[in-house]
């Protein structure tokens, strides 16, 4: 004899979840199985608390162990797929991936929960995680927490903590090895005293603002209230402890800071200049002078301030270290033909020197000067301008090319 099944029924429902101390495996209202956490006990030292966004296709996010360090005893990660989008209920779609900083190839999965624990000599190193769906993000809430470690030199900054006698070098990352694109990068920035030890780890996530208060200073801001100073010997090593700082900063999954590289920047940056219309002429200096030609107007005169003469020239400026810079980097002091103070536009015809100066950031500079002769009229390709010698006014037609 055959029994068929309810077929209006749904089946009921299979899940293991914490109660009462407890994980219980259940089974519609039936309790099909239990283990007690009764008696487990985990001893620490410090602890943290932290929540991590993963976002759609994220790729080697590391997990950061704050103060702790850079490896810890114990590890929970509770994952949250989006609970707010009903759209996605696809089980095989709710994982991500992980992997540990001392084994980047072996990429490991996790769903719901990770839980890992360790002992003072066998801890969880830094571990970092991916994002393998396109669509949704996934939000992370962890806990975490570690015994005392007597080789834990770094400590976590305080209010306005100063670190002072650096050197340009004395300011170092770590080294991560990526998977998704293989590259080699870093995450934080690593504080060095005169013996090399780590005095202090400043992950790139914190870093909010990086100023020069002073010629042998920077302050760093971070994403609370607290500052980092850094002191340095001079003002060289000020300023390139700085370029490195924002050059590692611009590209974290392919850069790296050691003590010897990057090397020291001493190359200034480049101009590159639009075609204007110039020519040449004697007279305004010892020899053959290129001029630059620009109308003063017709209807109304054209004020020709430092800014539309940086748009007018300059198509660009590139550094070896800091990379594309924008024109307006730039400084631009004007003078009249022969004058001795700064004028801050050109309002009238006649010839003026424009100088056009920029720093990178590790204050190299460059400048180039200008002739800019502001013409009234052009005649088959000839164009009126002129200048005063101190008293006397002199027309000068200047042939165009």
């Amino acid at each position: 004899m055959y029994i068929q099944p309810n077929m209006l029924l749904t089946p009921t429902e299979k899940l293991i979840k914490p109660y009462q101390c407890s994980f219980i495996v259940i089974e519609g209202p039936t309790l099909k199985g239990k283990l007690s956490l009764e008696g487990l006990e985990i001893r620490y030292d410090s602890f943290y608390l932290s929540q991590l966004i993963l976002n759609p296709s994220a790729q080697d996010q590391p997990l950061l162990y704050g103060f702790l360090g850079n490896d810890v005893t114990f590890l929970m990660v509770k994952a949250k797929y989006v609970p707010t989008d009903p759209n996605w209920a696809v089980e095989t779609d709710q994982y991500i991936e992980y992997y540990f900083e001392d084994d980047t190839t072996q990429v490991r999965s996790m769903g719901q929960l990770l839980i890992l624990t360790g002992n003072s000599t066998n801890r969880i190193p830094q571990i970092y995680f991916n994002n393998p769906n396109t669509t949704y993000s996934v939000y992370l809430e962890v806990l975490m927490a570690n015994l005392p470690q007597s080789s834990l030199v770094a400590t976590q900054y305080t209010q306005d903590s100063t670190f002072s006698g650096l050197y340009y070098n004395s300011i170092i990352s770590d080294t991560v090895y990526y998977t998704s694109p293989a590259t080699t990068g870093s995450t934080k920035l690593m504080v060095l005293d005169i013996e090399d030890n780590v005095d202090i780890i400043i992950p790139y996530t914190n870093i909010r603002t990086i100023t020069k208060t002073d010629t042998t200073t920077l302050l760093i801001g971070l994403d609370t209230d607290e500052k980092v100073k850094l002191e340095f010997l001079s003002a060289f090593n000020c300023d390139q402890a700085n370029s490195r700082i924002h050059w590692v900063l611009e590209s974290q999954t392919t850069r790296t800071l050691t003590k010897v590289l990057p090397e020291i920047d001493i190359t200034p940056p480049v101009f590159s200049w639009n075609d204007v219309i110039s020519g040449t002429t004697t007279g305004l200096t010892s020899g053959s002078t290129t001029v630059y030609l620009l109308p003063s107007g017709t209807t109304s005169s054209i004020t020709y301030t430092s800014t539309i003469l940086k748009e007018t020239f300059l198509s660009g400026i590139t550094d070896a270290v800091d990379g594309t810079k924008s024109i307006y980097d730039a400084s631009v002091l004007i003078y009249e033909f022969n004058g001795l103070v700064s004028i801050t536009g050109i309002t009238s015809s006649g010839i003026c020197n424009a100088i056009f100066t920029v720093k990178d950031i590790a204050t190299n500079s460059v400048s180039s000067q200008k002739f800019i002769g502001i013409y009234s009229s052009e005649i088959g390709g000839y164009y009126l301008t002129g200048y005063w010698d101190g008293s006397t006014w002199t027309e000068i037609y200047i042939e165009g090319s």
